[in-house]
């Protein structure tokens, strides 16, 4: 991370795609991982071919971030399939030297590059995190995001990864950007690009049921990109209907129309965020799950076409009780924080190198103790004078039962960990450099606790935690390295040799 000009602590180059043909759903949800990696200052650089360009700088993505592949996979390809594995040999070679220096992470999003590219990114040393809507074909990677997918989905094609699943995981766009609809509004969102022509389609049932040009027709605002290929079709059939316009150039949020009728794609997991309910067409295979997922949450209505979709609109514009159940349904299960969710997995994962502390370290572990925030979630809230912290550290250092470590990445102090061992167990206490508080490094921090304990001291069978109460980031920080609450602690085993 960067943090006032330091080094860099996170690197992560994002290998994605976009093009009429395949849409901008690729684009839409690794550009919002990046935007939470970026906030937690990780360096990130992009790969992709020409054909993605125009959907990356109308997301706010910087062209001195982006490196445009001489050997893409995914350039000039109009479908979804697989490139052949030399050329995602090539294409993966390409992106993984997009850094100076190898990335921490590689970060991918299309379907074209499979597992012979993710070997073959993978051989720079990097991480591979993997966006999968199939759940068809092997994934060699260390991490797979489905929002649409169940806990066993990936046993057998990604045995090895960490998998983030279900709606939990549900990436949406900037928040900030312009509203597509305001009330009273139906809005069509089939994507940016729609390259089924499904909003032209449902326009025109619209229209033929409401047979005239102001007809009774609900006041209708279309989501398509000018580059879409259906975009003159469309705007020359909307000219002649006095309802029906288009959303605002470039990406869009849903805003607050009253219902929507769309693709099952990242634009629907927007919609359930806003609390728009949705009729959903499913517009592609990779949908399908998705689709079934949103309307198994009560947010959605799967229907087989655009004539379904018209009947069912018109009844559910008159059912107000129905139409609030499903907001409701949907702001209950996408709450918008699944890139946050992702990146700190990400952060985790990462890990960290922890070290004996020395006395060279005084100051940098008396301001991180001494720092408000963390005064305020200690057992002694209290400052530490600089002389009693020296005095402690080195009675600490010296002391065969209390190992005082200091996390570090790429050589920088992140945070410390300190073990107080009486018999078999030990008492563990954490802190996080402030200005990294909230980025996943506490997981990360303890989770190398263990194997430390194995290599340097193997009394310790059990670690515990005492947890000042109301100090909730703690707590997550615990349970999500697998301590389970004790009665009077946090506690987890530590597991030696062949123990399970």
């Amino acid at each position: 991370m960067t943090l006032g000009g330091e080094p860099v602590l996170l690197r992560v180059t994002v290998r994605t795609a976009a093009s009429p043909e395949i849409g901008s759903g690729h684009v839409a949800r690794t550009v919002a991982v990046a935007n939470e990696l970026q906030r937690i200052g990780a360096d990130v650089r992009w790969a992709c071919d020409a054909d993605t360009l125009p959907s990356l700088h109308e997301r706010g993505v910087m062209i001195d971030r982006i490196h445009v592949l001489r050997a893409s996979a995914t350039a000039g390809r109009h479908s979804e399939i697989e490139a052949s594995d030399m050329v995602q040999a090539s294409d993966a070679a390409e992106t993984a030297a997009v850094h100076d220096v190898p990335p921490d992470w590689i970060l991918v999003d299309s379907y074209q590059l499979g597992a012979s590219w993710q070997r073959a990114a993978r051989a720079s040393g990097a991480k591979i995190a993997a966006f999968d809507d199939l759940m068809d074909r092997p994934i060699d990677a260390d991490l797979v995001v489905n929002a649409a997918a169940s806990a066993d989905a990936y046993t057998a094609v990604a045995p090895r990864a960490r998998t983030l699943v279900g709606l939990r995981y549900a990436i949406i766009g900037d928040p900030s950007r312009p509203p597509a609809a305001g009330p009273g509004s139906l809005l069509l969102a089939f994507g940016a690009a729609d390259p089924g022509n499904l909003t032209e389609a449902t326009l025109r049932a619209l229209a033929a049921r409401f047979n005239s040009p102001s007809g009774g027709a609900p006041k209708t605002v279309m989501q398509v990109s000018r580059n879409s290929r259906c975009h003159e079709r469309v705007r020359a059939l909307a000219g002649g209907l006095g309802w029906a316009s288009f959303a605002p150039e470039g990406p869009t949020s849903p805003g607050t129309p009253v219902l929507a009728i769309g693709a099952a794609s990242v634009g629907l997991l927007e919609r359930m965020q806003a609390g728009v309910p949705s009729i959903v067409l499913v517009a592609a295979p990779n949908q399908r799950a998705l689709a079934r997922m949103a309307e198994g949450a009560g947010a959605a209505i799967i229907v087989a076409s655009v004539e379904a979709a018209c009947t069912t609109a018109v009844k559910l514009l008159s059912d107000s009780a129905t139409l609030a159940r499903m907001a409701a349904c949907g702001k209950a299960s996408v709450d918008g924080k699944g890139a946050a969710r992702v990146t700190r997995e990400m952060n985790r994962i990462t890990g960290v190198h922890l070290r004996r502390a020395c006395m060279e370290d005084a100051a940098l572990l008396h301001r991180w103790r001494n720092d408000p925030s963390v005064r305020a979630v200690s057992h002694s809230m209290d400052e530490i004078p600089w002389d009693t912290h020296v005095r402690w550290l080195e009675a600490s250092l010296r002391n065969g039962d209390r190992h005082v470590l200091v996390a570090e990445r790429h050589g920088i102090p992140v945070g410390t960990l300190r073990f107080d061992v009486s018999a078999d167990s030990a008492t563990v206490s954490i802190a996080v450099d402030p200005r990294l508080h909230g980025t996943g490094l506490g997981p990360a921090i303890l989770d190398a606790g263990d194997p430390w304990l194995r290599t340097h001291d193997r009394r310790v069978r059990l670690c515990r935690a005492e947890i000042r109460a109301g100090n909730e980031a703690s707590t997550r920080a615990f349970t999500a390295a697998g301590y389970l609450v004790a009665s009077d602690s946090y506690q987890r085993r530590v597991a030696h040799g062949s123990e399970p």
